[in-house]
């Protein structure tokens, strides 16, 4: 993000209400916008956005600001001003699209349950990682393990990835299978293995 400034609202028609379910993005994805308004940032869950014949990406979002409003607005999507995470493992990145031997396992929702049942080892705000995705290592922030039976552990961690489709960097949100052959400390000097 080189510059906060305030997002540009596109004058788009507003629903009457929030929609509902699936209809909504967020719901679908855990897609998050940080924007700029009223010189204040925010964190906000994208409800829908669509592609304008200008060439100008809408998102549908509700803003809190200027207080003590809360509203929907649509906003143009600028890269340079605002960013995206998605939190759903669901999602997948474009560079995780295509698995590659080697790379670091995302787990289902569902999976490795065992692991969820004692506290957490926590590094916070977090610890400088590498993750193997797509078959290169990628820069990610550790932000806990959670430990099973076995030695057997989860790693929560983030990472930024290029989405072609949002024309920037998005943060993604996995829990991983802890595997210090995918995972490891920034910087380290082990040769790349294919």
């Amino acid at each position: 993000m080189s510059d906060w400034c305030d997002a540009e609202e596109v004058p788009l028609p507003i629903p009457a209400q929030v929609p509902a379910g699936e209809e909504v993005e967020f719901n679908r994805t855990g897609l998050y916008l940080t924007l700029s308004r009223a010189g204040r940032r925010q964190r906000t869950q994208v409800i829908q956005y669509r592609n304008l014949p200008d060439g100008t990406r809408a998102i549908l979002t509700v803003v809190d600001w200027p207080a003590p409003s809360i509203r929907m607005v649509w906003v143009a999507w600028d890269p340079g001003r605002m960013s995206l995470e998605y939190t759903s493992g669901t999602v997948l990145a474009t560079a995780e699209a295509v698995p590659r031997q080697g790379d670091a396992r995302a787990i289902a929702t569902d999976e490795m349950l065992d692991c969820f049942t004692g506290p957490p080892t926590s590094y916070w705000p977090h610890r400088d990682v590498e993750v193997r995705i797509g078959g290169l290592w990628r820069p990610g922030k550790l932000r806990s393990l959670f430990h099973g039976p076995g030695g057997r552990a989860v790693a929560w961690v983030t990472t930024s990835l290029y989405e072609p489709e949002w024309g920037t960097w998005v943060t993604f949100r996995r829990m991983y299978h802890w595997n210090p052959e995918a995972i490891r400390p920034a910087h380290t000097t082990q040769p790349e293995r294919n």
